[in-house]
């Protein structure tokens, strides 16, 4: 089961892309409004990959991944951003986010997304 923590401010931003997360039964999806409803579910469960959405309800989006990757590194990151690619990767470099996605994300960004995942997990050997 691969869990997908999403974390942002407004529900309906994701809710596309969660709801086609959802349809796989191979993942659950939980949700969080603000960093620190986040930490209380990172504290409490397994989680394999964390979107974060552009705005969080306690706190900068950038500043709550930055803190997040350091206390928890082994899991996947993947952030919500209207930023031109070439300036996300200069504003995200060396954090180790795997994919921006793009505001209000779709159902090709799940799918996309998945895909980039089990890339990365046939690289790793899992």
């Amino acid at each position: 089961m691969l869990n997908i923590l999403l974390v942002g401010k407004d529900p309906v931003s994701l809710a596309v892309f969660a709801g086609e997360l959802s349809k796989n039964d191979a993942i659950m999806v939980s949700r969080a409004g603000s960093g620190k409803e986040a930490w209380d579910i990172l504290d409490r469960c397994k989680v394999d990959v964390v979107v974060v959405d552009k705005e969080l309800a306690d706190e900068d989006a950038l500043s709550f991944v930055q803190k997040l990757i350091k206390r928890k590194p082994l899991i996947n990151y993947a952030m919500v951003s209207t930023l031109s690619p070439k300036d996300f990767h200069e504003v995200t470099e060396g954090l180790g986010i795997f994919m921006q996605l793009p505001a209000d994300p779709g159902p090709e960004d799940a799918v996309k997304m998945i895909q980039m995942l089990k890339s990365i997990d046939t690289l790793m050997g899992i």
